[in-house]
């Protein structure tokens, strides 16, 4: 009988717990330092859809962790201790994200909003700077000897990178950058396309 009733209560207890509402949600591409914009999409989609983003941002502030019970008792709140087991949750998932050179950065943080600020501080300067070498790349890049296939994919991905970190350029920009470092011989080109009233995509350049 009082083994049975241990166990009833038990199971109460563990069924309170709110299920982890980010579990089905697996990040594809864990964090590393060259790819941080593409992971943070992914975990905001993820966070955002199951309604927990004021867990990162510290807009969903903790709940008291004590409160009186009718005799004026200081006992547990349970509105805390649902409050933080979802925090955890969330913490849980940015951990299991985060590869091992990242991981050690943040691995004693007790908060979801800890961790994402510590992480945010981390990546502000490190995605300003890559962007900042990614536009004088493609402003001083020029198609040399290079071949015209080769020249337009080292263009596209240095546009692709820009992307990456944050700071994408339109097609407008693309192909001006294209264009500028072009040799003498595609001069009637390059005056073509810039006289053109309609502008040209980058699919129409490659073209």
């Amino acid at each position: 009988m009082g083994l049975s009733f241990h166990l009833t209560a038990a199971h109460h207890v563990f069924s309170t717990l709110p299920p982890n509402p980010l579990s089905a949600n697996a990040v594809t591409e864990k964090l590393t330092r060259s790819n941080h914009s593409i992971w943070e999409a992914q975990v905001l989609s993820a966070v955002r859809g199951a309604r927990l983003y004021g867990h990162l941002t510290g807009a969903s502030t903790p709940p008291v962790k004590e409160i009186e019970d009718k005799d004026g008792k200081k006992v547990s709140n349970p509105v805390f201790e649902d409050w933080e087991a979802r925090d955890q949750q969330i913490l849980s998932f940015l951990l299991t994200s985060i590869s091992p050179g990242i991981l050690s950065h943040i691995a004693k943080t007790k908060t979801a909003t800890d961790a994402w600020a510590k992480l945010e501080a981390m990546f502000a300067s490190q995605t300003r700077a890559r962007a900042v070498n990614l536009c004088i790349s493609l402003a001083n890049t020029k198609k040399g000897n290079s071949s015209t296939i080769d020249y337009f994919t080292k263009m596209k991905i240095f546009s692709d990178e820009m992307a990456a970190a944050g700071q994408p350029i339109t097609d407008d920009e693309l192909v001006e950058y294209i264009l500028t470092g072009l040799p003498a011989e595609y001069k009637s080109l390059v005056t073509s396309l810039v006289t053109r009233v309609e502008s040209v995509t980058v699919d129409e350049l490659y073209s």
